[in-house]
């Protein structure tokens, strides 16, 4: 058999197909990784968290006096909150309200107290303390806080408020306690079960490192109530690194099969100013019941 000396063997790929070839690959794997960050992000669980609480309160203003107030205000708050085990957003904002007293002997002080504030945190996971069921998150939270207090006995002075202007180093240890397997548990002779369940148990740390305030000067409001010139935030002043701030919260995280989750929490927050006579001091100490409510 004789081969046509005018008949070329064809190529299987030329140079330029095998430079596309080569690069497919690395173009497939760019492209999947870019698309499996932004569905990360897109199914990260989102919920609208709603909060009802009360506890134990304190608080006192050496400027106009040196006793305990205590009190058991109503707390409310909600917040818009993302996350998942590499990631965690949160803003939020808060109010609280209640009636205070001091007691000296058989005379009692009274006073009204509001508190209103906001707040912004980012967290993100520590891979190498995050192992087994435990995930561990480090970030920071800004918070302002404004403090509206009114008692009448104390005359001039009837009237107080103070803000706090908080950054915060944050930190957040999850223990993941799920519950994967039908039990049957048994009281006396009550026998009742417990079903699959997805359970958390965190406890949070907020650390000041910067805390700034804005607050009158001691004794009197300015000279606006001593002239019969009332004006907001007489004398006032804005003072950076004044005072410090720290808190905390422990919570059990419920999930229930429809996404949604109910939350209990342990919340402690204490702040000062700075100054020596005219220091203040409050510090609260609030259990909360909470909604999650899945936005996805």
């Amino acid at each position: 058999m004789f081969r046509n000396p005018n008949y070329k063997t064809p190529m299987k790929f030329n140079k330029t197909a095998l430079l596309i070839f080569a690069f497919i690959p690395m173009l497939v794997f760019c492209q999947n990784d870019t698309l499996s960050k932004k569905q990360i992000r897109k199914q990260r669980p989102t919920y609208i968290k709603t909060g009802l609480g009360s506890g134990f309160s304190y608080f006192r203003d050496f400027a106009t006096s040196p006793l305990n107030y205590v009190g058991l205000p109503i707390d409310g708050s909600i917040a818009h909150l993302k996350l998942d085990d590499k990631r965690e957003y949160e803003f939020g904002v808060y109010y609280s309200f209640g009636f205070y007293s001091a007691y000296v002997e058989s005379t009692v002080g009274k006073g009204l107290a509001h508190i209103i504030g906001t707040n912004y945190s980012r967290l993100y996971q520590l891979k190498k303390l995050s192992v087994k069921n435990w995930n561990v998150k480090a970030g920071g939270m800004v918070d302002a806080t404004f403090s509206l207090r009114y008692n009448e006995g104390l005359g001039n002075n009837s009237g107080g408020s103070e803000l706090f202007a908080t950054l915060f180093a944050s930190g957040i240890a999850t223990k993941d306690i799920t519950r994967d397997e039908l039990k049957q548990k048994k009281i006396w002779f009550v026998k009742y079960s417990l079903k699959p369940r997805k359970q958390a148990l965190s406890f949070r740390l907020n650390l000041a490192l910067m805390n700034n305030t804005y607050r009158n000067g001691y004794a009197y409001n300015g000279q606006a109530y001593l002239v019969n010139d009332l004006k907001s935030f007489d004398n006032y002043k804005f003072k950076i690194f004044s005072g410090y701030r720290m808190s905390s919260s422990l919570d059990y995280t419920y999930f229930l099969k429809n996404k949604n989750a109910l939350q209990f929490t342990y919340l402690w927050d204490a702040y000062k100013t700075g100054g020596d006579l005219d220091k203040f001091e409050m510090a609260h100490h609030t259990f909360k019941f909470s909604l999650l409510f899945n936005t996805k």
